[in-house]
């Protein structure tokens, strides 16, 4: 159960309810009427809440999860248990997470400007939109309806940002044009300059950034990422994607749609990735690479090449995964048989 300190749950619902908004069927012996009081992880989950059982791994849970109500498969839900009522689905982590939106909706922002926030007279802010202490908000920057813009944040000059935006507290965005709908968390540099230099007579001397960062609808960007604005062309993230805490995105990268970018990566300038692009922890693409859509690239990677679409790989350099983990195997085998000295 959430702490209500920071949280505000909604219902119960009525479990017909909760099965018709998942599109899901309620087994035979299941009261429609019954009210779900709130969800719960399978192992803590109490009398009156709702939880998931996903994965065959967690069979002896699901034989003792005291929740009243389980989400699952149908072949899953063949797995013993103590008599649970189930809500059969074809794929019960989607479902689990819609109800969850269910109990826990997102909260409208509280609609104003607190003391403190510097908003400069040309700018536009969309009805419904909740500025908070210490905001600053430059010349002609546009925010759409609904926004929430949290303490200390930055919205520099000529900034647009669409409807149902939320931007953490401490973060800074320049150069850019955002989407609806997008979560920005604390601490987030969006528009920067690159890292570009080129040598002269007196020392390194940089590269002028006239580019922007283009951001489409339902972008999540976790906490401390940075993301420069384009040298000549635009930076984009494609509608949909999410990124990981700690990313760094350099300029001229283009990402597609619906990427999945976790923590610690660093994607060097003018790479592209392509629609569906999933990239594990710590990852590290170099400049210049084309990574195909729907690629897959495990974690600790290095990318120094290009990646065809719907190719997974893995290691340093980054080669098609059977081929690492096969190198892998090779080396722990030979340190099995080195002899100590």
């Amino acid at each position: 159960m959430s702490d209500n300190r920071f949280f505000r749950r909604g219902g119960p619902f009525a479990l017909g309810e909760i099965a018709l908004h998942v599109g899901g069927e309620l087994a035979a012996e299941a009261p429609p009427a019954f009210m779900v009081q709130d969800v719960a992880a399978l192992d803590n989950a109490k009398i009156g809440e709702l939880s998931v059982f996903s994965d065959g791994a967690r069979c002896s849970e699901f034989a003792q999860s005291r929740a009243s109500v389980i989400v699952t498969s149908r072949k899953l839900g063949e797995h013993d248990h103590n008599g649970t009522w189930l809500i059969l689905v074809r794929d019960p982590r989607l479902a689990f997470t819609q109800i969850g939106h269910l109990f826990y909706p997102r909260e409208l922002p509280e609609a104003g400007v607190q003391g403190g926030a510097q908003i400069d007279e040309t700018a536009s802010i969309g009805a419904g939109s909740q500025i908070a202490h210490g905001v600053v908000v430059g010349r002609n920057a546009q925010l759409g309806v609904r926004c929430l813009v949290d303490s200390n944040a930055v919205i520099d000059d000529g900034v647009i940002v669409g409807d149902d935006c939320r931007i953490g507290a401490n973060s800074t965005i320049s150069h850019a044009v955002i989407g609806s709908r997008v979560r920005i968390s604390s601490n987030v540099s969006i528009g920067g300059e690159g890292f570009g230099f080129v040598p002269s007579p007196r020392g390194l001397l940089h590269v002028a950034h006239f580019g922007r960062v283009v951001i489409g609808d339902d972008v999540r960007i976790g906490g401390n990422c940075a993301i420069d604005r384009g040298a000549m062309d635009d930076t984009v993230i494609g509608t949909g994607t999410v990124i990981d805490n700690l990313v760094q995105i350099a300029h001229n990268v283009r990402i597609g749609r619906n990427c999945v970018i976790a923590a610690q990566t660093g994607i060097a300038g003018s790479s592209t990735l392509g629609d569906q692009v999933m990239i594990g922890g710590q990852v590290g693409v170099n400049d210049h690479i084309t990574i195909g859509a729907r690629a897959r690239i495990a974690a600790k990677s290095g990318v120094i090449h290009d990646i065809a679409e719907g190719e997974t790989v893995g290691g340093y350099p980054a080669v098609p995964i059977r081929h690492w983990h096969r190198q892998t195997l090779e080396t722990k085998a030979r340190f099995a048989t080195r002899k100590p000295n």
